[in-house]
C-alpha cells in the first residue's frame, strides 16, 4: 500500500485572529483533517524567557521548535497525528464563533459539491464519493490524502539576511532571526490573518486562559499590550510594507508572493477575485493598520484556497475530470 499522501496547512498571524476557529471550520468540512497545535510544544514555563517583568509565552524562545518540526515530519512521513504529543488545546476555549450558522452551511455544502461525483474533490478524496472507476483496483488506486492543519501565532520568519536579530532577547538556540525558517518548509500552504491592535486585545481579553502543560495561565493585567502585541508587531514587520504594522499596515505584495503566504485582504477587496487567489496587499485596512474583515468572509475565501491548493499539490498536471493534459 502507497504511504498515504500528506497536505500542511500553516495557519498563522495575531493573536486572537481567528486562527484556531479557522482551523477547527476547515477540520469539520474536508474529510481526513487533523489540526496540530503549535501551543501543544511550549517548553515548560520554568525555561520561558522574561519580558518587562512578565513570562514570555509569545516569543519563539517559547516553543520548542526542533519538536514541531520532527512532529511535522512524522505528520508528512505517515499522514496521522504524532503519538508523543499531548494536545491540550482542545481544552481552551476560543469564544462564540464569529461565522454565522448561514455562512458555515454555505461553506460546508460548497465542499460537499467539490467532493461529489464529477468535481475535483473527488479525485482527491475518492473515499468520500461514491464515484469508482471499472479500472481502480488495489495497485492503481492513488494514495490517501490526509490534511494536517498546523495552528499557531508564530509560523513564519523572514530570511536571515532580511531581519537582525532583535537586540532586547537573550541569545539562546532558537534566538537566530529565522528560527521557523524549517516549520515553513514543511507547510504546502501558508495562510496569514490579521486583527488590528484593538480587536485583538478585546477577543484576548474575553478569553477565560489556557491549559499547558504547567497548569493554567490567564493574562496578567497588561500582559497583551507589553508582551504579546509588540512581539507579534516585531516579528511580523517583514511581511509589511515599509516595516509598517502599525501604521498603514500594508501587507507586502511582492514578499507574499516570494514567501508563498496567502492572506484574504485582497482577494476580498477586489470583486474580480472570486476565486479566492492572492495574498498581497489589504485594501481594507482599519487606520490602526490592521484588517478586521468579517471573520465569515475569512472563511469563505479559505475554503476557496484549500479546494484550490489541494487540486493544484494533488492533480498536478491533471484536470479536474482526472484526464491528463
Amino acid at each position: 500500500m502507497d504511504p498515504p499522501r500528506t497536505i500542511i496547512i500553516g495557519i498563522s498571524g495575531c493573536s486572537s485572529s481567528g486562527k484556531t476557529t479557522l482551523a477547527r471550520l476547515l477540520r469539520d468540512m474536508f474529510p481526513e483533517t487533523f489540526i496540530l497545535h503549535e501551543d501543544d510544544f511550549y517548553k515548560p514555563e520554568s525555561e520561558l524567557p522574561i519580558k518587562d517583568g512578565f513570562t514570555d509565552w509569545d516569543c519563539p524562545e517559547a516553543i520548542s521548535i526542533p519538536d514541531l518540526e520532527a512532529a511535522l515530519a512524522h505528520v508528512r512521513a505517515t499522514g496521522t497525528f504524532p503519538p508523543n504529543v499531548n494536545s491540550l488545546e482542545d481544552l481552551n476555549t476560543v469564544g462564540p464563533c464569529p461565522a454565522t450558522p448561514d455562512q458555515i452551511a454555505a461553506c460546508a455544502a460548497k465542499v460537499r459539491t467539490w467532493l461529489s461525483p464529477g468535481h475535483a474533490g473527488a479525485l482527491i478524496f475518492p473515499s468520500s464519493s461514491s464515484e469508482s472507476s471499472p479500472n481502480d483496483d488495489d495497485n492503481h488506486k492513488p494514495p490517501k490524502t490526509r490534511i494536517c492543519i498546523l495552528d499557531g501565532f508564530l509560523l513564519y520568519s523572514p530570511p536571515p539576511d532580511l531581519c537582525p536579530a532583535p537586540k532586547d532577547r537573550p541569545p539562546s538556540s532558537s534566538s537566530s532571526p529565522s528560527p521557523l525558517r524549517g516549520v515553513m518548509a514543511q507547510l504546502d500552504v501558508k495562510i496569514f490573518l490579521q486583527a488590528s491592535k484593538a480587536k485583538a486585545l478585546q477577543r484576548r481579553g474575553a478569553r477565560d486562559g489556557y491549559v499547558h502543560m504547567d497548569g493554567f495561565w490567564k493574562d496578567p493585567p497588561g500582559y497583551v499590550e507589553r508582551v504579546v502585541w509588540p512581539n507579534y508587531v516585531e516579528s511580523h514587520r517583514w511581511l509589511f510594507e515599509d516595516g509598517d504594522v502599525e501604521g498603514r499596515g500594508r501587507l507586502d505584495r511582492a514578499v507574499l508572493e516570494r514567501e508563498g503566504i496567502l492572506a484574504p485582504g485582497l482577494a476580498l477587496a477586489s470583486s474580480s477575485s472570486s476565486s479566492g487567489e492572492g495574498g498581497g496587499r489589504g485594501e481594507e485596512g482599519g487606520r490602526d493598520g490592521n484588517q478586521d474583515i468579517e471573520f465569515g468572509r475569512v472563511l469563505e475565501w479559505a475554503v476557496e484556497v484549500v479546494m484550490r491548493e489541494l487540486e493544484r499539490l494533488c492533480l498536478g498536471e491533471e484536470d479536474r475530470t482526472g484526464q491528463k493534459k
